[in-house]
């Protein structure tokens, strides 16, 4: 008997519906006086909607717009950044305390924050920067991170201006301990809107030290990029005035 009053209800239901989609009832008197012509009790009253109850006690609602009140507007969704068709180069530097020799380790990452929090917490022999670490702990020295440049391209033309920033550091007389393990890379032969040479002085004002960039939300704001890329290049360069939290 339950089975049955249910399907009752559920028959009922798509009947009013499709009256009501098919324009057939045009009006919520004219819902409401067709509903009671099938003996059903309105138990909801809404804008947009209507409850009633069956004979049996079962309950159904139908949904409904006949114009007397604003259709609810469909939410239009965010519309979603486009993923950053680049990457962050970096660098962490080391002096000895007497400035007669200098460590550099030059890296490239999509989330800076992130990647330092791993360069600081891991320290397995052979992991990236581990041995730049163990230089800096046999000079008792602070190591230091610099966002170097944003670099805009796919995988190859990042690969390559990381290579030359590599070269860079080691031109202008940076120890970089293990680089056979993280830094045979190519350089590349166009380095647009790269410094010719290391730029000592910008690095120095722009470094913290590891922990505090590990730790912090960080305003990056990269000493250089490539945005000024060549034609083929264009549709690819970014707004800089990004926040990496």
């Amino acid at each position: 008997m339950d089975r049955e009053a249910i399907e009752h209800a559920r028959a009922l239901k798509r009947t009013l519906q499709a009256a009501i989609d098919s324009g057939e009832i045009t009006s919520k008197e004219h819902l409401l006086s067709r509903a009671a012509g099938h003996g059903l009790i309105v138990t909801r009253n809404g804008k947009d909607y209507a409850g009633f109850r069956c004979e049996s006690g079962k309950r159904l609602r139908v949904h409904f717009n006949f114009g007397d009140h604003p259709s609810r507007k469909p939410k239009e969704p965010k519309p979603r950044k486009p993923p950053l068709g680049g990457t962050w180069i970096y660098a962490l530097t080391a002096h000895s305390s007497d400035g007669s020799r200098k460590a550099c380790y030059v890296g490239q990452s999509v989330n800076p924050r992130q990647r330092f929090k791993d360069h600081l917490a891991c320290r397995r022999a052979g992991y990236s920067s581990s041995a730049l670490a163990e230089w800096a702990a046999a000079e008792n020295a602070e190591i230091r991170a610099t966002v170097l440049s944003w670099v805009a391209g796919d995988q190859r033309i990042r690969t390559r201006f990381e290579g030359y920033w590599i070269r860079l550091a080691i031109m202008a007389g940076f120890e970089t301990p293990d680089v056979h393990r993280w830094g045979n890379l190519p350089s590349t032969d166009n380095p647009v809107g790269q410094p010719d040479t290391w730029p000592t002085h910008q690095i120095v004002a722009a470094s913290i030290p590891l922990a505090l960039a590990a730790k912090e939300k960080l305003s990056i704001r990269p000493l250089f990029s490539n945005r000024e890329a060549p034609p083929a290049e264009a549709a690819r360069q970014l707004d800089l005035n990004l926040e990496c939290d």
